[in-house]
């Protein structure tokens, strides 16, 4: 999947956490998610995760072996 997520860096996570609330508001979308390690608190242990734009954007690939 491609997956657009909260940056790990310090001051641009903070901001996105502030404006997560109106990005959902206009266009329905979470700004400031953490899929990959929601992925793996949901069990799945090989992941493999790819920046494709800076720390915001990334490719993960899970193999069902739950």
């Amino acid at each position: 999947m491609i997956e657009h997520v909260r940056s790990e860096r310090k001051v641009l996570g903070l901001i996105m956490d502030v404006f997560n609330p109106l990005t959902v508001n206009l266009w329905g979308a979470n700004i400031n998610r953490r899929t990959v390690e929601n992925v793996k608190k949901a069990g799945f242990l090989e992941t493999e995760v790819t920046n494709l734009a800076g720390d915001i954007v990334k490719e993960i690939i899970i193999n069902n072996k739950k």
